[in-house]
């Protein structure tokens, strides 16, 4: 596999930056980890999470015993992308039990820990939109998101049926992509330790057994019924996932990075971050809550041994060297905006 390097820092846009970071957690003598904060959203979402799932239980012979599974998909993404996030990269808190324990609460949701750090710290962070090394860019012939994909004549309708196939989206990563990228020859991950095979299977088998085999047995639903709820529930949870994550990368306005024939790639690393990462709603602090910083990208990359909890300041940080320095600094205002430009890329590219 072709080795990737970066040129060297062009100018001093990543250090300026980063000492005006330092200076303001110096100056406000705070810690970069979550923290309180960030304990205390664990909280909220984790009771929120266990209440609504004992609705199941309550709202069993009603019309509305769909409801609960509904809610819990966007809950349960919600809670990963807030605190099992953070663990993983290590800055939910300065204890490392408690890291380890927030990043497992992305593994009882149904959805393996080990291969996703895996994909996403040593592929997508140090590749963004690098075309044959940011995992998040491998897709289905089905789709034609990045240059260069043969042209079918299916892709002409893609920004039309792409919305049915993201609804499926958490299927495919719980049942078969996590067992791909453990079992797969084409898997980017290599030398897989065996406690975390057998960590894989007990979690799939503890999530299998919370919503599927306890409503079962403890409730007047159909095993019929409880399936298809399962799957309102998925549906509700990858179309609340594309959402947090899609326009981040892929819009209209997205660049998607080839290295050269040796190699190289065009742009220094923080310039590279920078180009290809997007922002959006930065000003909207309840989806900033909802969504972990998510909507707070171009910072995260940027820093991503910093808590979420942190973005909204470093964000107005590095948009004002982003300007000094004259990089490109992409933002859309709104969530429904840069949702948007995701389908303009679709209709474009097809």
């Amino acid at each position: 596999m072709q080795k990737i390097i970066y040129p060297k820092e062009p100018d001093l846009f990543f250090k300026e930056t980063r000492k005006r970071v330092e200076a303001y957690f110096k100056d406000n003598n705070f810690k970069k980890f979550g923290g309180r904060k960030l304990l205390m959203k664990y909280f909220i979402l984790k009771i929120a999470l266990l209440s609504v799932y004992t609705a199941i239980f309550l709202l069993q012979e009603t019309y509305f015993s769909f409801l609960p599974f509904i809610i819990l998909g966007p809950l349960s993404i919600i809670l990963v992308i807030n605190v099992s996030h953070d663990g993983i990269h290590g800055v939910a808190s300065s204890i490392k039990w408690l890291n380890n324990y927030f990043t497992l609460q992305m593994d009882l949701i149904g959805a393996n820990s080990f291969v996703w750090k895996k994909r996403h710290q040593f592929g997508h962070h140090m590749f963004p939109n690098t075309l044959a090394k940011d995992p998040d860019l491998s897709q289905s012939n089905l789709v034609r998101i990045l240059p260069g994909i043969q042209l079918k004549w299916f892709h002409k309708f893609q920004h039309i049926y792409v919305p049915v196939l993201y609804a499926f989206y958490t299927i495919n990563w719980i049942y078969i992509r996590d067992f791909v990228d453990f079992f797969s020859s084409k898997s980017l991950i290599k030398n897989i330790p065996k406690v975390e095979h057998v960590k894989l299977f007990v979690f799939k088998s503890i999530y299998i057994i919370i919503f599927l085999f306890v409503p079962f047995l403890f409730t007047s639903l159909s095993f019929k019924e409880i399936v298809f709820n399962n799957l309102l529930m998925h549906i509700s949870a990858s179309y609340f996932l594309t959402i947090a994550l899609v326009p981040s990368h892929v819009s209209e306005k997205s660049v998607f990075i080839q290295p050269n024939e040796i190699g190289e790639m065009p742009y220094s690393w923080s310039h590279h971050q920078v180009i290809t990462t997007a922002d959006f709603a930065t000003d909207n602090k309840v989806m900033t809550w909802l969504l972990g910083g998510f909507n707070h990208h171009v910072s995260h990359h940027l820093f991503p041994r910093i808590s979420h909890v942190h973005y909204p300041r470093v964000t107005s940080i590095v948009k004002e060297t982003t300007k000094k320095y004259n990089l490109k600094y992409s933002h859309e205002k709104s969530l429904f905006k840069a949702y948007v430009s995701h389908f303009n890329l679709l209709k474009n590219n097809g």
